[in-house]
């Protein structure tokens, strides 16, 4: 039975519509600019946290998939994996690559999906230290290829103990030329996402400002290669 107390109905749609914001803001932004074509998504938290994502019913060419694992830590502590289905990850390291197509995902199209994962967090965290004033340690990107619910299981153990239950948000993003799609899962324990709605400024022109806000650690390139990204925006 979880200890912690999970978040109701109005923490939950405020989180949302948090999350929504900064992935609008830069996420989707930084992704649109990397695949150079428009990128729709849609955020969604899961009613039952890591209940609920363990009930989803797959596809067969679903249940292996290539994933990218990173977390932020300091302020804050949050889990985020991204998942993508082998066509689509070949799909994306195509693009990046500069190539027509590939047939597997080698060294180098694993190392092409880590940047779009670090570039993506990276993006995020800096809208979210925009809109709380956080600021997080983001970790390097660790790719794997396995099933979904063991990478997820892998990513949830992080941010929660094993009588609790975690929030887990769900952001779709979907090439709309190419169709390629991935999911970026988010996680986090009820006292961090509470921490965050309590520290969240509202007024949406915050995640606007001029300011700096890195997202720490030795990521200094990272920073740099953001401001690149989102300033052709």
């Amino acid at each position: 039975m979880s200890t912690i107390p999970v978040l109701n109905q109005e923490e939950t749609r405020t989180l949302e519509q948090i999350f929504c914001q900064y992935i609008t803001s830069k996420t989707s932004g930084a992704l649109s600019t990397l695949l150079s074509e428009p990128i729709n998504h849609n955020v969604r938290i899961l009613d039952n946290g890591i209940s609920n994502i363990k009930s989803i019913r797959l596809e067969p060419d679903e249940i292996k998939m290539c994933a990218v694992r990173l977390n932020g830590k300091g302020d804050t502590h949050i889990e985020i994996l991204y998942t993508i289905k082998e066509k689509h990850a070949r799909k994306i390291a195509a693009k990046l690559m500069c190539q027509e197509e590939i047939c597997q995902i080698d060294e180098m199209g694993a190392s092409a999906i880590q940047e779009v994962a670090n570039i993506m967090t990276g993006s995020f965290f800096n809208a979210l230290s925009h809109g709380t004033g956080f600021r997080v340690d983001l970790s390097t990107p660790d790719y794997k290829n396995d099933e979904f619910h063991s990478l997820v299981d892998l990513s949830v153990k992080d941010v929660i103990n094993p009588s609790d239950d975690a929030v887990i948000a769900d952001v779709e993003l979907v090439g709309k030329s190419s169709g390629a799609k991935l999911h970026m899962i988010i996680m986090q324990n009820p006292d961090d996402a509470r921490k965050l709605l309590a520290n969240h400024k509202s007024d949406a022109s915050v995640i606007q400002e001029a300011a700096s806000y890195p997202v720490g650690g030795q990521n200094s390139e990272l920073d740099a290669l953001l401001d690149d990204i989102l300033g052709e925006k």
